[in-house]
């Protein structure tokens, strides 16, 4: 029985199948095509390669970087279960930092050391910070070693770096850091009377009583659930924080939602001592959390959080914040940001000798020099006290 063709070739006949593997930077199908001397044929071709693209991208030097990093991100790296936020960072440094460029015009297999070292001098000469530059290493580092497993390319153009030249001093690495805590605001000791003993909304009362005496994030306090909270040990296991991102369903269309991350940085994920005078309202959550499941019933969604909705789920930080503006009105207090809670609980810490070490272990930062700057205001503030003397001697 002759085989089933379906178009010719150069005088020859063929069985042609096309199959959409996949779509360009626009949102247009990629479609290739497939062909074999009958169906089956063709159609074992497809499969096979299928197959292998399942297993591992199918590259070839006459590719762009752009072109193959975004295979790469979309086909390989996100259907992988990668973290949101892993994905996220990937997405955005290829985005703003890749596409576009002339990197990422440039062949891949034209690709070496020298060009990968004059983007990073270009993104340096442009603005971008160390810590920028470090990140956009890592993703193309991570990115060539793919390609260098699977023999796409012959060596890996990110080893061997150098980022030193882009430092501008030593302490330019925790401009980060220092950026995330953000300016110095504290409440002063008659605010903090009103807040402790203010007649307002109960959780976020309590909420702000426990960023207060722990130095804790919002985002912190807002992720931690009933069995981070130790009151037998009288200590808070900080080891996530509730972050406002991007989750991507295709190349174009995200939404944002709120979602549990690991803190930023390492020594970030701490253990805090809870001063005792906490307890009491911490066991005062656990029972107001346990009348509204047993409210609710089916329609309780229990994630055992310390702090949560109506419906227990997470409380969103934004509607938090609302919250405690409200509170500060009506108590009589000018509003500060949530963060300063912690801010106060440092000076407040550091005004009663405690060592700069320990406080800033406390805090969870990655560098003491950032604690040190509570230790500058305070001694700004004593200065500007004294010179109120003045007029005793006018």
């Amino acid at each position: 029985m002759a085989k089933k063709t379906n178009c010719t070739i150069n005088g020859i006949d063929y069985y042609r199948l096309r199959k959409t593997i996949g779509y360009d930077k626009y949102g247009e199908p990629i479609v290739k095509a497939f062909y074999g001397d009958g169906k089956v044929d063709a159609e074992n071709k497809r499969d096979k390669y299928l197959l292998e693209q399942k297993q591992g991208l199918r590259i070839n030097g006459d590719q762009s970087l752009t072109q193959a990093m975004y295979i790469w991100l979309w086909n390989i790296e996100k259907p992988s279960g990668l973290k949101s936020s892993t994905f996220e960072r990937y997405e955005g440094i290829y985005r703003n930092h890749i596409d576009g460029t002339r990197l990422g015009f440039s062949l891949l297999s034209e690709i070496d050391q020298v060009s990968i070292q004059q983007h990073y001098r270009e993104m340096y000469e442009s603005g971008k910070t160390y810590s920028m530059i470090e990140h956009c290493n890592k993703t193309l580092n991570k990115f060539f070693r793919y390609c260098l497993g699977k023999r796409h390319i012959t060596h890996n153009p990110c080893f061997g770096i150098k980022f030193d030249a882009y430092k501008e001093n030593n302490e330019f690495t925790i401009e980060d850091e220092l950026a995330y805590e953000g300016n110095i605001e504290t409440y002063s000791i008659d605010d903090i009377s009103k807040i402790v003993n203010g007649d307002y909304n109960q959780k976020t009362k309590i909420s702000a009583k426990l960023a207060l005496g722990t130095g804790l994030r919002q985002g912190e306090v807002l992720a931690l659930n009933i069995d981070d909270v130790d009151l037998d040990k009288l200590e808070v296991r900080v080891t996530k924080t509730l972050t406002y991102m991007k989750i991507y369903d295709s190349p174009e269309c995200y939404r944002r939602e709120w979602v549990i991350t690991k803190p930023k940085t390492k020594s970030s994920r701490r253990i805090v001592p809870i001063p005792t005078e906490l307890v009491p309202d911490l066991r005062y959550m656990r029972v107001v959390r346990n009348e509204q499941k047993l409210r609710l019933g089916s329609a309780y969604q229990d994630n055992k959080l310390m702090f949560p909705s109506e419906l227990g789920n997470y409380t969103d930080a934004r509607n938090h914040l609302r919250s405690w503006k409200r509170a500060l009105e009506s108590i009589g207090v000018e509003y500060k940001g949530f963060h300063a809670l912690r801010h106060t609980y440092a000076t407040q810490l550091i005004m009663r000798n405690r060592d700069i070490l320990t406080v800033s272990r406390l805090l969870g930062h990655s560098n003491i020099e950032t604690t040190q700057r509570y230790t500058h205001i305070l001694q700004e503030n004593k200065a500007e006290s004294v010179q109120v003397l003045n007029s005793l001697f006018v």
